[in-house]
C-alpha cells in the first residue's frame, strides 16, 4: 500500500511530527491524526484549518495534495486563519498578518528586506528571536506553532551573539 509522509506542525503540537497516511488520505483523516498529536487543547477537529507550508489559503476538504516525489507534505494545522506578527528592530516595530504555515525563515527575510529595508546580505546575518526571550526558533518552524491567541512577537537580532 502506498503512503504519504507528512511533516505536521500546528497549534499545541510541541514539535514537528512525522505522520504517515494512506495514499488516498483526505483532509478529514489528517485533522483526526493532528488531534492525536495536540496537547492542551480540547475541541472538535472541525475548528481547525490545514495549510500547506508557506501557503496563505487553507486546504479545502477532500483528498490531500500529492507531495513531490521523494518529499513529504509539510502541513500546518491551526484554528487561526492569520497570525498577527509583531517584529521589533532597532527600536522600531512593524506588524503584519501572516498565515500560520509561514516559516520563521521566510518571515524573517520578508520583514528584514521589505519592512526594515535591509539588503538580502544583511538580512542573512539576522534571525528572529522570541520577544523578551533568548529562544531563536529554527528557520523551518511555522509561526503558528509559536503563536498564542493568534499572536506572536519577535525581535530581529544579529545572528552572532556578542558575548562579554
Amino acid at each position: 500500500m502506498k503512503t504519504i509522509d507528512i511533516l505536521l506542525q500546528g497549534e499545541a503540537i510541541a514539535d514537528v511530527q512525522l505522520i504517515t497516511l494512506g495514499d488516498g488520505a483526505d483532509l478529514a483523516e489528517l485533522l483526526v491524526e493532528a488531534a492525536k498529536q495536540r496537547s492542551e487543547i480540547e475541541g472538535d477537529e472541525t475548528e481547525f484549518l490545514a495549510f500547506l507550508q508557506e501557503e496563505e489559503v487553507p486546504l479545502k476538504m477532500g483528498k490531500l495534495p500529492r507531495p513531490k516525489t521523494g518529499q513529504p507534505l509539510c502541513i500546518h494545522v491551526h484554528r487561526c486563519r492569520k497570525i498577527s506578527v509583531e517584529v521589533t528592530f532597532n527600536g522600531q516595530t512593524k506588524n503584519l498578518d501572516l498565515a500560520p504555515s509561514r516559516t520563521v525563515g521566510a518571515t524573517k527575510t520578508f520583514v528584514a528586506v521589505k519592512l526594515f529595508d535591509m539588503s538580502k546580505q544583511d538580512a542573512a546575518e539576522h534571525v528572529l528571536q522570541i520577544a523578551g526571550e533568548t529562544e531563536r526558533p529554527d528557520a523551518d518552524i511555522h509561526i503558528g506553532s509559536l503563536a498564542h491567541h493568534c499572536k506572536v512577537a519577535f525581535d530581529l537580532v544579529p545572528l552572532v551573539r556578542v558575548e562579554g
